[in-house]
């Protein structure tokens, strides 16, 4: 089937109205052809009524007036009568054939002497009146009467006996068929014009009929669905009468008002159900085998900063994690491939994106479980996500869990000097029981005391720096300080695993907006991890300086073992913890550091070749200040 044929069929199953409306017109096209049918048969009917009556009125006149000359013997005068007859108006000619077929008398002399075998054996076969319709030579329509002209006993003389010879010729008249041809059409015409209004009258009072009937509480029933389809509860089908339309509209009615009453429930309990959800502190989200998410917390929305529009309108894959596809199976755990009964549940790692594009590592722990959706049962992903960025929000304790790996190096650094003061302190009380105290030696001894507690003041110092909880206020914070009291702290550390940590500090001293805990821990912990990768010892760089005009540069590069390539791309990722000295480690440290950096706007990198060691940097948005502003903090 052709394209438009199908369109066309289409369009006309659309609506009732119009399949209604293309049955009445079919109706009334076969009536149309019925009807003309009959016109056909009339019109022939009437032209065969006029032929024949025009033929009997020649016949009897011509035959009265042939037997009457032959009588009479008046061969002359039926010539006469046979001119005079082929002068009438509605008379096109006038013949007399013998039973040969040759013409003996005619109205027009040319045809005198011409043969119609045909048209006489006709006669002498027949034995009766004929007629036909036939062409003259020059083209004209004729009606043609053919009458035998039978024998008579007064005849005998002439032509013999009747049993021998029944017919002694044949009288041949052509009449002009014009008139007989239109006095049919308009009888036949006028009927078919009569029929044809009675058609369309019933056809009209039919299909006024029909669309009060059926169309119209059709289309209002139509109406009514649609706006109830769209929502619109209130939406109710006007009921009149007893047939049985009314009884259907009685029936919607009370459908709807049902259905009003089971949605009313439905959003209660679904709002019920939301704002449960929406009290639990992690993400939930509940996702369907086609990846759509069916129900979604507020906690999921604040984490990823996007709206109840955008969240109906994406999948999975693109709500968190930023995809057009769905996300492969061998690079991300998705609980979607992973569950394959209900009941079954997995725990992994997952780094979603946010509405702005910046990265949020979390922990999803999933489910598989049966929900009833459209009327079926269909296996859903209930997933709880909790955010680890909130890790760098309480990160006091992961400092503080840090700083007890600190304990031997801080006790070693105040041990020292708390050892000299109490030596200047013993012999300065000796001398004083003595009294042998001289007061330039006295001065020199407290001098020496003063000297030692300062360094212990500037241990403790660093050790406060870096164990204080993070200021919601940012303050400018020198980059060299914060290298070199992290690199102090881990003297004695770097002592013990035999490493010389060495620093290449930026003498224009640059600064950047931050905690100047947070700014420490991530230094700290970079050097930390590089103490880790040097179990025989080596050497570690602490590099700052100007990265252009707006930013700065951090770089901590150690000759260790190196990262392997496998593990390389994975180590930012929570509780991926693989140290080369073997331990078992929180697997959240360079989380937290990246966390950090990002939320001031920076970027921290990593290069590292295996055996040959690593280089992390850390680019910040550098901020230019004045130094002896009071604003910027108690920087030392």
């Amino acid at each position: 089937m052709t394209f438009p044929a199908v369109a066309l069929r289409d369009w006309l199953s659309a609506r009732l109205r119009r399949k209604l409306l293309l049955a009445m017109a079919a109706a009334g096209v076969v009536a149309a052809l019925l009807l003309l049918l009959v016109f056909m048969l009339f019109y022939r009917n009437e032209l065969a009524n006029e032929r024949g009556t025009a033929s009997m009125q020649v016949n009897l006149l011509l035959q009265a007036a042939l037997e009457n000359a032959m009588l009479k013997r008046d061969v002359p005068g039926l010539q006469q009568v046979v001119a005079s007859m082929g002068e009438q108006p509605q008379i096109r000619g006038v013949m007399i054939l013998n039973p040969a077929g040759e013409v003996r008398f005619a109205a027009d002399p040319s045809r005198l002497g011409q043969r119609f075998p045909e048209l006489a054996g006709r006669a002498l076969v027949d034995n009766k009146p004929s007629d036909e319709l036939a062409l003259t030579a020059d083209g004209i329509e004729v009606l043609r009467s053919i009458n035998p002209v039978h024998n008579k006993p007064a005849c005998g003389g002439c032509h013999g006996t009747i049993e021998s010879r029944p017919v002694n010729g044949v009288l041949v008249v052509d009449y002009d068929a014009s008139s007989l041809r239109e006095k049919a059409r308009n009888t036949a015409g006028w009927m078919a014009f009569g029929g044809a209004g009675v058609i369309l009258l019933l056809l009209a009072i039919g299909w006024r009929a029909v669309q009060r009937s059926v169309l119209d509480p059709l289309e209002g029933l139509l109406r009514a669905s649609s706006r109830l389809g769209a929502g619109e509860m209130a939406a109710r089908v006007p009921v009149s009468g007893h047939d049985e339309f009314a009884r259907v509209g009685t029936v919607f009615n009370g459908m709807a008002d049902s259905l009003e009453q089971a949605l009313g429930a439905a959003e209660i309990q679904r709002r019920f159900l939301q704002q449960v959800i929406d009290g639990l502190p992690d993400g939930v989200r509940v996702i369907d085998s086609r990846y759509r998410i069916v129900l979604a917390n507020a906690a999921y929305r604040r984490q990823l900063g996007i709206g109840a529009d955008d969240l109906a309108a994406r999948p999975c894959y693109a709500s968190s994690h930023g995809r057009t596809a769905p996300c492969v199976a061998t690079m991300v755990v998705c609980p979607l491939n992973e569950l394959k009964r209900p009941g079954d549940t997995l725990k992994c790692s997952h780094v979603h994106v946010r509405g702005n594009g910046a990265s949020l590592p979390v922990e999803v722990h999933a489910s598989m479980v049966e929900l009833q959706q459209n009327g079926a049962v269909e296996r859903c992903v209930v997933e709880s996500i909790r955010d680890l960025s909130e890790v760098s929000q309480v990160s006091q304790e992961q400092r503080l869990s840090e700083l007890g790996l600190l304990a031997a190096g801080i006790a070693h650094e105040i041990h020292n000097p708390l050892g000299s003061v109490r030596l200047a302190v013993q012999t300065l009380l000796r001398e004083m029981d003595q009294q042998q105290s001289d007061p330039a030696e006295l001065a020199s001894y407290l001098r020496l005391v003063d000297d030692q507690i300062d360094k212990c003041i500037e241990v403790t110092r660093r050790l406060l720096l870096l164990s204080r909880h993070p200021d919601s206020r940012n303050v400018l914070v020198d980059i060299n300080d914060a290298a070199a009291d992290s690199m102090h702290l881990l003297d004695y550390d770097a002592k013990l695993r035999q490493i010389a940590q060495h620093a290449e500090l930026d003498p224009d001293r640059p600064r950047i907006l931050a905690d100047q805990a947070e700014l420490r821990m991530v230094v700290l912990n970079l050097l930390q991890n590089a103490h880790h990768a040097m179990l025989d010892g080596g050497e570690i760089r602490v590099r700052t300086r100007s990265a252009g005009t707006t930013q700065v540069l951090i770089e901590v590069a150690d000759n260790g073992c190196g990262i392997a390539p496998d593990v390389l791309p994975h180590i930012f990722d929570p509780f991926y913890s693989r140290r080369a000295d073997g331990q078992a480690g929180t697997g959240l440290g360079l989380t937290i550091c990246r966390s950090i950096v990002e939320r001031y706007g920076g970027t921290i990198t990593v290069e590292s070749t295996q055996g040959r060691g690593t280089t992390f940097s850390i680019i910040l948005p550098r901020e230019h200040g004045n130094p002896g502003n009071e604003e910027d903090g108690p920087d030392r």
